[in-house]
């Protein structure tokens, strides 16, 4: 079995003024609009973005960026509230753990 682990940090600060504007063109740019309002209908829409963001990178770590790229990734999810990630509206088969602080954020990928 071929295995592969993807991980990444991220400064929470990064995106602080990215929450006075939704229309801002990183956020464009690095996230689906699901995931913006995602985001956004949370109490610290900066932090779960890093956390998102921070997922993105490390699966494109585990993966390949080659294959998946970040920009096609998309952070979702389960009623459980449990994060997955997908490529192109099709679940990835790897395990995702985001967490985050009110200055750091962090994800590992596991393939």
């Amino acid at each position: 079995m071929n295995q592969s682990v993807g991980i990444d940090l991220v400064e929470v600060a990064r995106f602080l003024p990215m929450v006075e504007d939704k229309n801002h063109s990183f956020l464009q740019k690095s996230f689906t609009p699901a995931e913006i309002a995602y985001c956004f209908s949370l109490t610290n829409p900066a932090e779960h973005l890093a956390g998102h963001f921070a997922a993105k990178e490390a699966a494109s770590k585990a993966l390949g960026v080659n294959e998946y790229p970040f920009i096609e990734l998309e952070v979702r999810h389960a009623a459980s509230g449990a994060p997955e990630l997908w490529h192109k509206d099709m679940r990835l088969p790897v395990s995702v753990s985001i967490t985050h602080t009110a200055g750091m954020a962090a994800a590992v990928v596991l393939k």
